[in-house]
């Protein structure tokens, strides 16, 4: 499964600038909106991410870049690599055992918030986290481009406190996007494709939204667990595979 490799941008900072302020300009400018509007319709939540992924599609389609930005088929995905997964699956049990299922609300509450998170939410954030800014830094090595990308996916969510919330959700907030971020970037540039990582992460903010009953901190430092043990057996993995390879080709 390969992308383009080729793939080069001549001001890689200016480019994760431009990206993180397209981030807060549209994402908290339609927040406000939402707020000074008084909108309470589901997608409301989301209506700063609508121009942002109208964007993309159009200028991923207009450029033919879907493969250079991991958006590539499943079908070549091994057993192997499909076990890479299963943690995330885990997540999502563990999630929907913290909320205690689903709170009482229409199925038309449930449609907008699933395809809301699919299709704007995970796209988006995964487009540009884990496709445009793992390509862009990929010329510095996987390394840099695997911690930066996570370490900006964090310091993002941060944009969060905006809504008040205290001092302890905020960091907690920051260090669970962080290590997500990292998990679902190794797991991105290990199997060449990103569409697993946009599923995952349209499911996780629509359990998280939907929940009967929000949980405690401790569901989260269980999810942070998890992830953790997932990073260190997925960067243990990767360097076993490059010894190999490197015993193989000398």
């Amino acid at each position: 499964m390969k992308t383009t490799d080729s793939f080069f941008i001549k001001r890689p900072i200016a480019t994760l600038i431009l990206i993180e302020l397209m981030l807060i300009i549209f994402v908290a400018g339609g927040s406000a909106f939402t707020s000074i509007a008084e909108i309470t319709h589901p997608l409301a939540l989301t209506i700063g991410f609508i121009p942002i992924a109208l964007f993309l599609v159009i200028y991923l389609t207009a450029k033919k870049q879907w493969n250079t930005f991991y958006f590539t088929s499943l079908s070549k995905l091994t057993k192997q690599q499909w076990l890479e997964y299963l943690p995330l699956l885990l997540i999502l049990i563990v999630l929907l055992i913290a909320n205690k299922g689903f709170e009482p609300a229409p199925f038309s509450f449930f449609a907008y918030m699933l395809l809301s998170q699919l299709f704007l939410v995970g796209f988006v954030e995964e487009t540009l986290f884990r496709g445009i800014m793992l390509r862009v830094l990929m010329p510095k090595g996987k390394a840099i481009a695997v911690v930066v990308s996570s370490v900006l996916f964090g310091v993002t969510h941060a944009l969060q406190a905006l809504g008040g919330q205290s001092l302890e959700d905020t960091i907690l907030q920051i260090v669970y996007a962080l290590v997500l971020g990292f998990v679902l970037a190794m797991l991105v540039l290990r199997n060449r494709s990103i569409l697993l990582a946009v599923l995952f992460h349209g499911l996780h903010n629509f359990l998280n939204f939907t929940g009967n009953d929000p949980g405690t901190h401790l569901y989260s430092y269980i999810v942070i667990a998890i992830l953790v043990i997932q990073a260190l057996w997925l960067v243990s993995s990767s360097k076993k595979t490059m010894v190999q390879s490197n015993v193989i080709y000398s």
